[in-house]
């Protein structure tokens, strides 16, 4: 079996999917965190000029999306159809618009608090609940019919959502509900008190 490296930033991001995966199918990669201060003089290097990267060998794969698909094939959570697959590919590309609302780039400290209480509270509720509305109707167990990518991405968009909101799954409880449910996973839990970069 090739070996795996995941190469990004010293935080967790749209990648910490692929370490929760990983974690929870127990396989072995490298988890290679850039220092900021090291990426210009490596940016050169990387395809693209960008992170993250992931390497199988000698090959590879960039974009957060790709990259989170393969792992997720890789790990047994990617759906078992073509139709499943397609469907949590959507939640978890509705999670990253959900955290790409958020002003990453914004200096002005002012401007920026303004724009992350209307992410919180008005933005992002809206979305929360259709994406609520999308796991009812599968029964509320998983997002498809089993666990997939999807339900990690929940889980991580989810953490940084109630650091800044405690109360932002008041409306959406069965989101709230099977948040905890993955959070509670023996594999996820012990994850979650031994990562690097809390």
């Amino acid at each position: 079996m090739a070996s795996y490296k995941l190469y990004y930033f010293p935080h967790m991001g749209r990648e910490e999917i692929v370490r929760l995966m990983f974690a929870h199918a127990n396989i072995e990669y490298e988890d290679i965190r850039i220092p900021y201060e090291e990426w210009p003089a490596k940016k050169l290097t990387m395809p693209f000029s960008q992170l993250p990267i992931f390497m199988i060998g000698d090959d590879v794969i960039c974009q957060s999306g790709a990259i989170v698909r393969f792992a997720a094939k890789q790990c047994g959570l990617a759906g078992k159809s073509d139709l499943e697959a397609a469907q949590a590919d959507m939640i978890t590309e509705c999670f990253f618009d959900i955290m790409m609302r958020f002003p990453w780039t914004e200096t002005d400290e002012t401007v920026k608090v303004e724009k992350m209480r209307q992410c919180l509270y008005e933005t992002i509720p809206p979305s929360l609940k259709q994406i609520e509305a999308m796991l009812v109707k599968n029964g509320g167990e998983y997002f498809v019919s089993q666990l997939t990518h999807a339900d990690f991405a929940l889980l991580n968009a989810g953490q940084y959502l109630l650091e800044n909101r405690k109360d932002i799954f008041d409306d959406t409880p069965t989101l709230l509900r099977h948040f905890k449910k993955i959070e509670s996973l023996p594999s996820i839990a012990n994850w979650l008190k031994i990562r690097p970069g809390q």
